[in-house]
């Protein structure tokens, strides 16, 4: 057995299903002598008599490939072949013609205008015949298998997205809990310490006052928790709507406000004119947002702060930027700086509840893009996008 033949055996075996061979000749002789040299192959062989009977059987099952006799009777072959590749399920079934015509009677050009694959001249040399069908028969089945495997993905997909769906309403009922039954106990709580500093503070000593200070601080924070939670779920959820979006634009529009809110801070700011991106107009000026704040907060300390919002092609990418000269970081931990709450500086350093570039990453990634960022302690650091 050559190799060729044990793989497609091997392959069968794998399948346990054997393919379909339409072999079409008027001649039952040359239909059995045929039939004799394609039986090595271990598939189904099929016999029709003439053109018509080949297309009834063309209707009734697929064929990995048609075996098709140029001479015969009322419809010869180029005709029968001409009728299957105007029906949809055998479009784009494989069409040796075989033939006793040599090749100069043969009109071969017509034969592969009419979607023959191959044309196989008598003599027959059984072992090329097997040979060139049984290539026909392998890519058959590795068809049927792709088949199978499509549609088993397909299945997982739709498993995986009514399972997500499910999760999703699961975190709008946790969504719809933080916001009610969580953030009351907390506002409570917050009011009554309040009440307690503003009634009994003057007969509380130090001690107690900084208990109930801290109390208050601890609850407002969880509550800032509870807020960038909602902020998360939010940019999760909900439709993408792409349209040309200004990048620029936002970035002026979200440094002039952090220039009224810290009027005391000189930041040298550059923005990139026309940066512009197809996405998500909403989303982007959350991102936006939040990576320019964590330049400008991250520069707070610096007396000579720059923050740069700009674009790179690299490799043929283009990719946009928000760079800072700011603390930097180590890049032996770039990989927590996008996870919700991870923080790699102390919050008495630079306060906030490490939810900018989680949320950041999460827009990224609704939109199929990327982000990453690179840095070094004491230099900067740069946060890339793409869409």
């Amino acid at each position: 057995m050559t190799t060729s033949q044990r793989t497609r055996h091997a392959a069968r075996a794998a399948s346990e299903t054997a393919v379909n061979i339409l072999l079409v000749d008027d001649d039952p002789t040359k239909r059995f002598a045929l039939k004799t040299v394609l039986a090595p192959l271990g598939e189904t062989i099929v016999e029709a008599s003439s053109g018509a009977d080949a297309l009834r059987q063309l209707l009734r099952q697929e064929f990995a490939v048609v075996l098709l006799d140029v001479r015969m009777p009322m419809m010869d072959g180029f005709e029968t072949a001409q009728l299957i590749r105007q029906r949809p399920r055998s479009e784009l079934t494989p069409i040796i013609f075989v033939t006793a015509l040599d090749k100069a009677e043969t009109d071969m050009g017509r034969g592969y205008e009419l979607g023959a694959v191959d044309f196989v001249f008598a003599p027959v040399v059984p072992a090329i015949l097997r040979a060139k069908v049984g290539v026909f028969v392998d890519l058959y089945r590795a068809q049927q298998e792709l088949r199978r495997y499509r549609t088993q993905l397909e299945e997982l997909v739709e498993e995986r997205t009514t399972a997500l769906t499910a999760i999703n309403r699961e975190l709008e009922a946790f969504s719809y809990s933080v916001s009610n039954d969580l953030r009351a106990p907390l506002l409570a709580f917050d009011g009554l310490s309040k009440a307690l500093l503003d009634d009994y503070g003057g007969r509380l000593d130090d001690r107690a006052k900084d208990y109930l200070q801290r109390m208050r601080r601890a609850s407002q924070r969880m509550g800032s928790v509870f807020d960038g939670l909602q902020s998360l779920f939010r940019v999760t959820s909900g439709d993408i709507h792409r349209e040309r979006v200004d990048i620029s634009a936002i970035a002026d529009e979200v440094l002039d406000e952090l220039r009224v809110s810290s009027p005391d801070r000189n930041v040298s700011a550059n923005v990139t004119p026309g940066l512009a991106v197809s996405a998500d107009a909403r989303l982007v000026r959350i991102m936006v947002g939040n990576l320019i704040n964590n330049a400008w907060k991250f520069t707070g300390k610096k007396p000579d702060a720059t923050i740069e919002i700009g674009r790179e092609v690299v490799d043929g990418e283009a990719r946009q930027f928000v760079r800072d000269n700011g603390v930097g970081f180590d890049m032996l931990y770039s990989h927590k700086l996008f996870g919700a709450f991870q923080r790699l500086h102390s919050q008495d350093e630079f306060p906030g509840l490490g939810i900018g570039l989680a949320t950041v990453r999460r827009i990224v990634n609704r939109h199929g893009g990327r982000c990453w960022a690179e840095g070094a302690v004491g230099e900067g650091a740069t946060f890339y996008f793409v869409l």
